[in-house]
């Protein structure tokens, strides 16, 4: 499984905007704004994995967060 991630990860940068690095936090902001005009209906280039699994996580903190 771990192989599989780290060949997904490679194609992945080998996919993305270069000119950012990746797991910065102008990095997500830059791919959660893809992210948004995605949802708007727009043509965007892939975005990574890791965005998609902030996205959820971030998410479920607020849903955890309101169950309390």
């Amino acid at each position: 499984m771990r192989n599989l991630v780290r060949r997904l990860q490679k194609l992945e940068r080998r996919l993305t905007d270069a000119s950012l690095v990746p797991h910065s936090e102008a990095w997500f902001a830059y791919y959660e704004d893809q992210c948004d005009r995605f949802a708007a209906g727009e043509d965007v280039p892939s975005i990574p994995l890791a965005v998609i699994d902030r996205i959820v996580e971030e998410g479920d903190r607020a849903e955890q967060a309101q169950s309390r």
